[in-house]
């Protein structure tokens, strides 16, 4: 309980010291007040001493978060310090400058497959390369909730990406330092996985042993995220004591003494550590395993508690900003939760199946603040998997590749890496069956900082209730009602809104009414295929519609759309929708009319023949209303699809403002609404990402809009929005919003009163 003590009041005092939400810190300020009345008087006086630690290390630490660099910068001698990662023609990298030593990302496209070759073959850990290339900062989250790959890598004291010209190995030199020897070894140890065992074992094998699960098949991957039990396809606490196990059972049976065993486990213990990534979860299970072995070679007792509570306090004052980490507070909290309840509720499990049932429902609640804050949904059926495929990945698939990878430098290993093999792509086949199931994943939408820290006390008192009632239904029935309340929330707000997402070069506008009355979809962005050769062809290529649109929808707490409205049949409005379907599925899908033969809409129309889910064209002067909002199609007006003039262009009345979105509509197509239809409306879609051909200076003034959005990607192709359009919008007084300047823009209503939002601040 000490350690437990002195690392609540140590992360207060972080918190504090990094400017935390404020919700935040105000929580573990109560909690260590609370653990400091029940204290004594050594425990407060720790406490106290841990704050103040870690809040001058903290303070410390900010002092030198921030680059030595300003961007402008040229020319750069950097070491690589990782495994070289190469996907079709993109290669990414860790290095750091040779001088400072800050590191960087490096991403580098490779123009010929000769040159892939010849860096495939050069590249690797310890080479130091003198190189011209531009200095960018990463990605900031493009749309509200979105994950913020700047602020990730800001928590490991990464602040630019390099992005070389080219890569010439005539101007790099191979550093023997030591210290890039483990990230040798590791490179070298997944080249021979990856060459001597069958796919798909070779990736299993890649992320069970050293950590690495970037070859993992994404199938695979998020048939496991569904499940809940991707935390199987990771190094965990579990692993490193089964591994350090087997380690000290053959030093023994080769004669060596207890002691000595221990002392050489406790050697390669940071080895270890090194091989695999040294990722939190993985020295966090390392240092805690080395403790007890420690504790057990001195003869002093040491609890799990006190060890775990020991590598806590460790990490935070070598780097606080690990707490931003979702591994990082994922791993942690969930120890937390198995340690301290070992005697209160698991010590009563009375056999084998109680006690995994247990530890995965304790697990699952002790990670549910943060997964439905993260990632927006729950797995339901991750106590039943956990079940079935921890055993195996645990009991049978780690000991047999660890035994496989350290025979193969002796012998062929087919025998053993066959029939492995086998079983995995049956346990893969069963988890995607589970994974399909309808209950398997609920999506809880988002909760703001607020409401994640209600969850986090709802959780505690959850676990108290279960060792005081010594059953879990009730604790199960709270934990039931809180997520309730979260989807309830995010389902059924008296709040509205409009969002435009942005999803790059292309259109993507999602419309929630108030009270759950409706959920529309207007597009759903997209990219335009190209031919590539074989070699160019990337295994993890980003999607617009899985990487932005669905994650978008689930923070929203969508599982299902009332309306997809494709507005015409071009791949940066319409390319994604099969993507979306397949995981959100609409009651009713609007195309336009006469579209339905266009090559784009193939995907589409195989997507809902698979679904229960109705397609439809929609016409001019279709109409229909919900609670207070009113929608109407004002164009086209004929059943012959000819391009962006037919677009369908929906006239909408939300949350008290008039609203017209216009697809790729041009010019041509404006002349003659303007001949059928006298509106003004408050906002404006603009037509066809601000090209030249539309948005008319005519137009404009007839429909008299207060602002307006232009939905276009950054430095695109075609120099949209042209300064033409922008002139034509400022002149009549307009407000101008934009995707590529803004990130997503919402506007969130309550009656007839809203807030307009972005998720980026202009340059």
């Amino acid at each position: 309980m000490t350690f437990l003590r002195i690392g609540v009041a140590a992360l207060c005092s972080v918190l504090y010291a990094l400017h935390a939400p404020g919700f935040i810190i105000f929580f573990f300020f109560i909690l260590s007040v609370t653990l400091w009345i029940g204290a004594g008087r050594r425990d407060r006086l720790l406490m106290t001493a841990g704050l103040l630690l870690l809040y001058g290390t903290s303070l410390l630490h900010e002092a030198r978060h921030i680059s030595q660099f300003t961007g402008k910068e040229a020319e750069w001698t950097v070491v690589f310090t990782d495994a070289v990662r190469i996907d079709g023609d993109r290669l990414n990298a860790g290095v750091k400058d040779v001088q400072t030593g800050e590191p960087f990302r490096l991403s580098y496209r490779i123009e010929s497959e000769e040159d892939k070759q010849h860096i495939a073959a050069v590249l690797s850990p310890g080479l130091t390369c003198r190189m011209k290339a531009e200095a960018k900062k990463p990605n900031e989250a493009r749309n509200a909730g979105e994950f913020n790959y700047r602020a990730y890598l800001s928590t490991n004291h990464t602040y630019f990406i390099l992005t070389p010209d080219s890569i010439s190995t005539d101007q790099c030199i191979m550093n023997d330092s030591i210290r890039y020897a483990p990230a040798r070894w590791r490179t070298a140890a997944l080249e021979r996985i990856h060459n001597q065992f069958p796919e798909p074992l070779n990736a299993t094998a890649a992320a069970l042993l050293f950590g690495d699960r970037l070859s993992s098949s994404e199938d695979a991957n998020e048939d496991y995220e569904r499940l809940g039990i991707v935390h199987i396809l990771s190094i965990s606490g579990l692993h490193v004591t089964l591994l350090s196990g087997m380690l000290f059972y053959g030093l023994i049976r080769m004669g060596i003494t207890r002691e000595r065993a221990r002392m050489i486990i406790l050697m390669a213990l940071p080895l270890y550590a090194l091989l695999t990534g040294a990722s939190p979860p993985v020295v966090r299970a390392c240092f805690m395993t080395g403790a007890i072995l420690a504790a057990t070679s001195s003869h002093v007792r040491l609890k799990p508690a006190s060890a775990l509570g020991g590598v806590f306090i460790a990490m935070i004052v070598l780097d606080p900003y690990q707490v931003f980490q979702a591994g990082f507070q994922l791993s942690y909290t969930v120890t937390w939760a198995l340690v301290l309840c070992t005697g209160a509720i698991l010590k009563r499990c009375r056999n084998a199946v109680e006690l995994s049932v247990a530890v995965s429902i304790l697990s699952q609640m002790a990670a549910l603040p943060f997964l439905i804050y993260h990632f927006s949904e729950l797995s339901i059926i991750a106590p039943a998997a956990n079940l079935l495929f921890v055993p195996f990945y645990s009991f049978v698939m780690l000991p047999a590749l660890f035994v496989a990878f350290a025979l193969s430098f002796l012998m062929p290993m087919r025998t053993i890496t066959d029939p492995l093999n086998v079983l995995l792509k049956m346990m893969d086949s069963l988890a995607a069956e589970m994974a399909d199931l309808p209950f398997a994943v609920l999506v809880t939408g988002q909760p703001d900082v607020q409401w994640t820290m209600y969850t986090a006390i709802v959780v505690i008192a959850s676990f108290l209730l279960w060792e005081k009632m010594n059953t879990v239904r009730y604790s199960l029935l709270i934990c039931g009602l809180l997520l309730s309340i979260v989807i309830g929330m995010s389902r059924f707000s008296s709040e509205g809104e409009v969002t435009f997402i942005d999803v790059g070069q292309g259109d993507s506008i999602f419309i929630k009414l108030p009270y759950g009355k409706g959920t529309y979809l207007i597009d759903t962005g997209g990219r335009l295929p190209f031919e590539k050769e074989q070699w160019t062809e990337r295994t993890h290529g980003f999607s617009v519609g899985k990487d932005t649109v669905v994650p978008f929808l689930k923070r929203k707490g969508v599982t299902r759309l009332d309306k997809l409205i494709l507005t015409h049949a071009d791949f940066d409005h319409a390319g994604a929708a099969a993507e979306v379907l397949s995981a959100i599925p609409a009651d009713e899908i609007i195309i336009s009319p006469g579209s339905g033969s266009v090559d784009v809409m193939e995907s589409i129309l195989v997507t809902i023949s698979n679904g229960k889910m109705n397609v439809r064209e929609g016409l001019e002067g279709e109409r229909w209303t919900k609670g207070d909002a009113v929608f109407q199609f004002l164009s086209p007006d004929d059943r012959e699809y000819e391009g962006n003039n037919d677009s369908l262009v929906l006239y909408a009345e939300i949350g008290g403002k008039k609203w017209l979105f216009t697809g790729d509509y041009e010019e041509a197509g404006e002349k003659e609404f303007l001949k059928k239809y006298d509106v003004d409306v408050d906002w404006l879609k603009v037509g066809h990402h601000g090209s030249r051909s539309s948005t008319s200076a005519r137009f404009v003034e007839a429909i008299r809009p207060k602002y307006a959005v232009i939905s276009a990607g950054v430095d695109n192709r075609y120099g949209h929005p042209h300064k033409e359009v922008l002139e034509n919008l400022s002149n009549a007084g307009v407000k101008v919003f934009r995707t590529d300047l803004h990130g997503g823009i919402s506007y969130i209503f309550k009656g007839d009163r809203g807030t307009i939002s972005s998720a980026l601040a202009p340059e």
